[in-house]
């Protein structure tokens, strides 16, 4: 199947997709919950996702300091988390720039959990959110579009 090949009336891929295998039961949420809120505080480190204005995607890990969250929820709809220098090349804050659109992948390696977020970001020095996360340059505020709270567990295999 290629994009020729999809007219469904204007459904996006993955929606068709979900159609073709019976899988249009993904429980998809737009505000966080008390329970993915504490998760997602919990973890120690997160991936992001972000393509600059041509689409060409990059992925980053985020990780925590010690004693500093690694993102902070602010309310159902918004989470906050920080930049560091990083290796400089500041590829997420530059695609950021160019194209809003983020995803965010929790996983916890011990109990194989997953969830998503998928939202819109903008770049910010607001003091207070600065403060939340010492030493960090700029801080990453997302408004949250989609949550997919139940991501089934993964297995991970140690070699």
């Amino acid at each position: 199947m290629n994009g020729a090949e999809i007219d469904e009336g204007g459904l996006r891929g993955d929606e068709v997709l979900r159609r073709k295998f019976g899988t249009t039961d993904i429980p998809v949420s737009t505000t966080l919950s008390d329970t993915v809120a504490h998760f997602i505080e919990s973890l120690d480190f997160f991936f992001i996702a972000t393509s600059n204005r041509m689409g060409e995607c990059d992925s980053s890990y985020r990780g925590k300091g010690k004693g500093v969250p690694v993102v902070k929820v602010l309310d159902e709809k918004t989470v906050v988390f920080p930049h560091y220098m990083g290796n400089g090349t500041f590829r997420s804050l530059g695609n950021i720039l160019e194209n809003p659109h983020i995803g965010m992948l929790f996983m916890d390696l011990k109990t194989g959990l997953r969830m998503r977020i998928n939202g819109d970001a903008e770049i910010s020095d607001d003091p207070a959110w600065l403060g939340m996360f010492p030493h960090s340059l700029e801080t990453v505020k997302v408004v949250v579009q989609e949550v997919y709270e139940q991501n089934r567990p993964a297995v991970y295999h140690k070699k």
